[in-house]
């Protein structure tokens, strides 16, 4: 038996800058947190046989783009374009189904990189936000 899932009714949140969080509306697509550890470099004098040494150094945790339909001047519209000129961190929560009615929560805070619209002549309007995940992240059964 598999344990696969589908990401139908995941969710987006962001910080509307007044400190509540708000669902940004029709999400089609998310990048959770992506970890990363930068390798720092220890080698001296003396490294056995002339080879580099490493050690672990700080982790980050990548950006994230979220994919969502396009509708100019609405709520999740404002937020995204205000979210990108303020430049203020952010807290953020997504959402992840778990296929049995629960749920998992990744939270934390991002800065709002860029806001990328898109409106061709014969299909659906678009629009890509992209976020700099910025400390720690936090994994949890949701609420």
């Amino acid at each position: 038996m598999t344990t696969a899932k589908i990401g139908y009714g995941a969710e987006f949140w962001l910080d509307n800058a007044s400190g509540t969080l708000t669902e940004l509306a029709e999400i089609t697509a998310i990048t959770l947190p992506n970890p990363t550890t930068a390798e720092v470099e220890a080698t001296h004098f003396k490294s056995a046989n002339r080879r580099r040494e490493y050690i672990a150094g700080l982790i980050e945790d990548g950006e994230g783009t979220f994919s969502m339909n396009y509708d100019p001047g609405s709520a999740t519209d404002i937020i995204c374009r205000a979210a990108q000129d303020d430049g203020i961190a952010r807290s953020y929560k997504i959402v992840l189904p778990d296929g049995t009615g629960d749920t998992w929560e990744v939270t934390g805070e991002c800065i709002v990189k860029g806001y990328e619209r898109m409106v061709p002549i014969d299909d659906r309007m678009t629009a890509t936000i992209t976020v700099r995940f910025t400390g720690d992240s936090t994994e949890a059964a949701g609420a």
